[in-house]
Order: C-alpha cells, then structure tokens, then sequence
C-alpha cells in the first residue's frame, strides 16, 4: 500500500478520480438541478408579458412616462416604454376592478402608441429631439382622461370643500 501511494499506477489515478468524481456528482447534482429551476422561474418573471397585476399605480406609471415624453429632449426619453407591455398588457389589464377605469387604460395605451409612432420623427437623430406642441397637447389630453377615470374608479376619496 505504501509503494502504491508513493508510486501510484495509472490504474489507481484512474479508480480516484472516479471516485472523487462520483461523488462530487452526488452532491452537485440536487444542486444543479435547483439552479435550473430557478433560472426559469427568473426567465418566466422577467418575460414582457408577466407583470404583476395592474392597480391603483398603473395611472401613476403611465401618467410619468407620458411627462417623460412631454418633456424629451433625447430619443431615448420619448420612447420610455413599449405601451404594449407591462400594464397595458391585454392580461394585466383584465384583471383591473372597474370597467370604466379598464376601458380607460386600455384607451390611454393605445393613444399612447399612436402619439409614440406618430411623432417618432421628431425624435430620430441624437441631437435634435423637439416634442411638437400638438404632441404635448394630445399627451396632456390623454392624461386627462385617465386622471378622470382614475378619480371615478374609486382608488381615491373625493375632496370636499372643507379640504
């Protein structure tokens, strides 16, 4: 045995490292597996169309980039966000309590878009990003629709006049 270990043969390299793998391959196995499966629980969150349910923030969001957009000055600031996704993802917007408040958001986004697509010249180049006056008022008009439709769908309490 001492001969062995001070001169091993390469049948004996071989038998240890079969041995010091398989047992690496009985502990890393359980663990290998469980980082696959939360890769694709990460994968499946960070899909376009997974979001958490849209609620009482989704005015707040959308009203945000819609001031981004009002306010660019750079291309990057007047596309800020794909208003297909997110909360204006068919899914996510189902799933809103009140029809008027749904039917709101669903208008927003797609005029959203539209104003996006229809100015996008404006903002082509690097150097010269000028918002139109009729962009920012279509914007403004959007923004208040849903700050009406936001009001009415009960997220908020009314003020009265002693407020």
């Amino acid at each position: 045995m001492r001969q062995r270990l001070r001169n091993p043969s390469g049948k004996d390299l071989w038998v240890t490292f079969a041995v010091i793998s398989l047992i690496l391959a009985g502990v890393m196995t359980p663990i290998m597996i469980n980082g696959v499966e939360r890769y694709k629980e990460t994968k499946r969150i960070q899909a376009r169309q997974f979001a958490p349910p849209p609620g009482a923030w989704v005015r707040p969001w959308l009203v945000q980039k819609a001031e981004v957009m009002i306010e660019a000055d750079q291309p990057y600031k007047w596309h800020p966000t794909d208003f297909h996704f997110g909360p204006c993802f068919p899914d996510n917007v189902r799933q809103l309590p009140n029809d008027d408040f749904r039917t709101a958001i669903r208008y927003s986004c797609r005029e959203f878009h539209r104003i996006q697509n229809d100015y996008a010249i404006n903002c082509a180049t690097t150097n010269n990003c000028v918002v139109p006056e009729a962009a920012k008022a279509e914007l403004r008009a959007v923004i208040s629709v849903l700050d009406a439709a936001f009001a009415d769908a009960g997220f908020v309490e009314r003020a009265i006049e002693e407020q």
